[in-house]
């Protein structure tokens, strides 16, 4: 990380910032928050980022110790990165950044989203409150990538590159078009309607998993 600008103070979030305060470090790290990634994949889902800039993100990040490379053995014989044990610590910071962004009446709408993103968001916005005892078990597909998700006794629980065969209901679909169901009011008709989107299973328990998950209001109570 040689010629990299230093807060140069003495507070851990300062330092904190020095390792991942670089434009998209943070959002390599969300990428791989569900598992590992080859150049390529993290590429295509930072899709504005240049080659360049995210060859460099990578060589910080892994230097800091935040992610490691790793040799896939064959027929694959590719490189992938991932977190390690320390960057994987990062990811309250994710989701409590998340829910105080997600307060602000200017957050965008409708712009693209990785399936990272909205899987994290999930974890972000779940409110037991709202799905009481509810039981269930949905099985997703975001962009190719397969999520099992599950809820009981007030818990939300998500993991990557897993498939439910047990689930109540099964949503194969793009990333963006689950976060308009949840987040953007889009219609659920109107989506299955579309090519890119799949439905199986119990429709019913797929329109309660959507009302789980209510952006925060901002509270603007003044102290005092």
């Amino acid at each position: 990380m040689a010629g990299k600008r230093s807060y140069d103070d003495g507070c851990a979030a300062a330092f904190a910032l020095d390792l991942i305060g670089e434009r998209w470090a943070l959002l390599v790290v969300r990428e791989l928050m569900f598992g590992p990634k080859r150049f390529s994949d993290l590429k295509a889902d930072l899709r504005t980022i240049t080659p360049n800039v995210l060859t460099q993100r990578l060589e910080d990040l892994e230097v800091a110790g935040i992610i490691t490379r790793r040799r896939l053995p064959p027929p694959a014989a590719s490189s992938v990165y991932e977190l390690t044990p320390w960057g994987r610590a990062l990811e309250p910071v994710l989701v409590e950044l998340g829910r105080w962004g997600a307060q602000s009446p200017a957050l965008p709408q409708g712009r693209p989203i990785s399936a990272a993103s909205v899987v994290l968001s999930l974890r972000t916005l779940f409110d037991p409150t709202i799905a009481g005892d509810a039981a269930l078990r949905l099985s997703l597909v975001l962009d190719g990538m397969p999520f099992s998700a599950r809820v009981c006794d007030g818990e939300f629980e998500v993991a990557a590159h897993q498939h439910d065969d047990n689930a109540d209901a099964e949503v194969v679909t793009e990333a963006s078009t689950l976060d308009s169901l949840l987040f953007n009011s889009a219609d659920l008709d109107r989506a299955i309607a579309e090519k890119d989107f799949r439905l199986t299973g119990d429709r019913g328990a797929f329109e309660r998993f959507l009302s789980w998950f209510p952006l925060p209001v901002e509270d603007n109570t003044a102290a005092g």
